[in-house]
């Protein structure tokens, strides 16, 4: 993993006035034991939030690799494309093209393939310039910011 995995800084932000608390009573009382308890709290929080996540990325991957095998002979090129929408899930043709080293109408019937299966959906409305999205994948982030406020 090229990035930190637990992101401690989302809980201490939820947790606002308990983190100035603790960090206050370290400063005024020496209470360190009361700090750590409430990092560890933290840790343990986001090490839990980030298994769950995990765990959500493995099952959507899979169902769109099972998915992917019902394409036909477009299977190889989604194989291909699939890996790279978990570091790009907002993309386009054109980048679709360069990236696998396709055409442009290549790359445009592998995207109706994947909104066909549900794998990416047009987010522009636009018939040119278009914008496409992994949703379900970006919707497993937004779903973990609004369970964790």
């Amino acid at each position: 993993m090229t990035k930190p995995t637990l992101y401690l800084s989302d809980f201490f932000e939820r947790n606002r006035p308990d983190y100035y608390d603790a960090l206050t009573l370290v400063r005024t009382k020496g209470d360190i034991e009361h700090w750590l308890k409430f990092f560890l709290v933290g840790v343990a929080q986001t090490a839990a939030n980030s298994k769950q996540t995990f765990e959500k990325i493995i099952e959507l991957r899979r169902e769109c690799e099972q998915k992917i095998i019902l394409m036909g002979k477009r299977a190889r090129s989604a194989q291909q494309l699939l890996p790279l929408l978990y570091s790009k899930p907002i993309t386009n043709p054109n980048t679709i093209a360069e990236i696998l080293g396709i055409t442009h109408q290549s790359a445009n019937t592998l995207i109706r393939g994947f909104e066909e299966v549900q794998i990416l959906e047009e987010i522009t409305g636009y018939k040119r310039n278009r914008l496409f999205m992994f949703k379900k994948y970006v919707d497993i982030f937004n779903d973990d910011i609004t369970e964790t406020k």
